[in-house]
């Protein structure tokens, strides 16, 4: 097992868990806000804006970057 695949298993387990997570906002009365809350509240702000700009750049660099 190489270190890239313990990267992308990690990433792969970021993924299922914000998945989990997105179902339990949905399906069950849990006081978790589903995806689209969260986003919805950080895009209020500008700062939130530029950091969601941000996270996605990084997030393009990284995984378009090979």
């Amino acid at each position: 097992m190489t270190s890239h695949d313990i990267t992308v298993g990690g990433y792969l387990a970021v993924a299922a868990a914000g998945v989990i997570l997105e179902v339990a906002a949905t399906r069950t009365k849990a006081p978790v806000p589903s995806l689209g809350d969260v986003l919805t509240r950080i895009m209020r702000t500008r700062t939130g804006r530029v950091g969601v700009l941000v996270a996605w750049a990084w997030l393009g660099l990284h995984f378009f970057s090979q």
